[in-house]
Parts: structure tokens; sequence; C-alpha cells
């Protein structure tokens, strides 16, 4: 009898969105999960495209994108660290299941310092009002409210509408929006330091209707007019590429 509700559970077909669901953080074998504040994530979807915030004891402001295929997740994140200035760039990997006592999980694994890693997120009731970001923002915000409108790329030819990318940055971490004649929508989360913003990012692509994930590695520039401008180097579904984006003022 025991082992009916697992039984259950594991033939019980997962919902076809998170979007708008909220998980914490019950288990992790890569650090210690306070009982008080457990790390808390929010989902948005949108097709197979996956982006989503965070934060918690350890963490002040965490941001993430991913695609879902089927029931498992491919995620990508920045976050700063409560106890220090630290930006925290990485990767995992979530299977969305049904636990034994009835509530939707994340079992994920991701790696730590070279090492593998297990942890494991419940759905939680919404929160009314998630905390107002960091007021001092731990670092001078560079790209946070500004627009950036596409120049030149050579994954696609740059048309009069041509894609539109809206930043915002809060202690390091970056987070965004972006749209255009190419990419239906997309969303991109990193780290700006030092003149260099890394990030990931997912899009849906309109010609072929897929969702892609890419990660890039962008300068920062100012040109003579003083607009800011982003040359970007990066890697889309596996090719490589190149961009440039001029700031819209």
């Amino acid at each position: 009898m025991s082992d009916e509700p697992a039984a259950a559970a594991a033939t019980k077909p997962v919902p076809e969105s998170i979007n708008d669901r909220e998980f914490i953080l019950m288990s992790s074998s890569g650090s210690a999960v306070s009982t008080a504040a457990p790390t808390r994530f929010r989902y948005h979807q949108d097709g197979q495209m996956i982006w989503g915030e965070y934060y918690g004891d350890t963490v002040a402001v965490g941001r993430v994108v991913g695609r879902r295929d089927g029931d498992v997740l491919t995620l990508h994140f920045a976050h700063r660290l409560a106890a220090s200035d630290e930006v925290v760039l990485g990767g995992a990997q979530s299977t969305i299941r049904w636990g034994a006592n009835g509530a939707l999980e994340l079992y994920e694994t991701f790696e730590k310092n070279g090492e593998q890693q297990v942890s494991l997120c419940i759905e939680a009731d919404r929160f009314a009002a998630w905390p107002a970001l960091d007021p001092a923002r731990r670092s001078e915000p560079v790209l946070d409210g500004t627009t950036f409108i596409l120049e030149e790329s050579t994954a696609s030819t740059v048309s009069a509408e041509p894609t539109r990318f809206e930043f915002d940055e809060n202690s390091g971490v970056v987070w965004g929006f972006y749209f255009g004649d190419t990419v239906s929508a997309g969303r991109c989360v990193g780290r700006y330091r030092d003149g260099v913003l890394d990030e990931f990012f997912v899009h849906h692509v309109i010609a072929s209707d897929e969702t892609l994930l890419g990660d890039s590695s962008t300068t920062l520039g100012r040109r003579a007019d003083g607009r800011l401008d982003l040359t970007e180097k990066f890697v889309l579904d596996g090719v490589p590429g190149m961009s440039v984006c001029v700031q819209v003022v």
C-alpha cells in the first residue's frame, strides 16, 4: 500500500506549463538549506521558453533563462550572493515530476566546484509581493534601463525593424527582454563587470519556429556621439557568431 502514491505520481502527466508557478528549495547536496528563508523561484513559460527570478537566504538577486523539452528544463542562471558582492553564473537541468505526496517537484542536477550536485524544489503558494531589489545596487549600474537595437549580425540580415533589446541591472546581475523581425521574443541573463557582459539567452525564431539557447561574451564600448555599443561574440545552438548593437537614446 505504501507504494501506491509513488506509483500514481509516476504515471500522472505533469502540467504543460509552469508559468507563474513558484517553488522553494527543499534540499541540496551543494549547500545548506534554510528552513526559515529557503531560496524561492518564480518561473514563467511561453512555449518552450523559460525565464524567472529567485532569491533567498544565500541569494540576494537571481535571474534564470532556459528551454523546456518535454519534462526537462535546461536552465542557465546569474545571481549575486547575499553574503558578498560575488555574482555567480551557472547551468542546471531540472526534471518536472510529481512527488509521492502529490506536490509538483523540480529535481535538479548541476555542477559546483567541479563536482556534480543534486537539489530538490517543491511547489509552494505564490507570494503576493516579492522583496524589492537592492536600492544600493552594490555596484554602479551601467545597463539598467538602457535600450539597444541590432546594427549588424552574422546570424541574420538586419531589417528596417531590427531586434530591440531592453536591459535591467541590479548588483552586477543583468537581465533583459528582446524582440524583432526575426525573433518573436527572447530573454537573457548575465553578469556585467569590467566592461564585459557575459550572458545566457533563449529566444523563439520566427522563420523556423524553434526555441534556441545560446551564450555570449559582449564588450561594452562608447561611440563618439556618446551612445553605448555592444560588440558580442556568441554561440547559438552550437554555431558561433558576432553581432553589434547600438544604444537608443
